[in-house]
């Protein structure tokens, strides 16, 4: 639909005797938006895995091991569902349900590593 419209409204320049299309940018600005859009959505995303692996207790910046990534799969998918469960539940208190609820399966250890 972009694409279509943007050659509907095809943009001409009067370069000497030359009519020069400039068609190209409106495209160029949607692209442009669109990477922005998916750039945004990562660092998101990213931030988002770091706090959770920081209230877990689980390093930050480096490789999981499979039992600390299994954790960490099993923290989202319970947080998932207590979100459906309890839509009107606050973040915080949804996520201390979730690690409690891990802790009682043994998925996680019952205490933080001392640093």
């Amino acid at each position: 639909m972009l694409l279509a419209s943007a050659l509907k409204y095809r943009f001409r320049i009067r370069y000497g005797r030359k009519i020069v299309e400039l068609y190209w940018v409106p495209i160029g600005f949607g692209v442009v938006v669109v990477l922005l859009v998916l750039l945004l959505a990562r660092l998101v995303g990213n931030a988002k895995r770091k706090e959770i692996r920081k209230k877990l207790g689980l390093p930050e910046s480096a490789r999981l091991t499979p039992q600390q990534a299994e954790a960490f799969q099993a923290f989202e998918n319970t947080d998932m569902k207590l979100k459906k469960s309890f839509p009107t539940m606050s973040d915080p208190q949804r996520q201390a349900m979730a690690r409690d609820v891990l802790r009682d399966k043994g998925v996680l250890p019952k205490k933080k590593k001392a640093r």
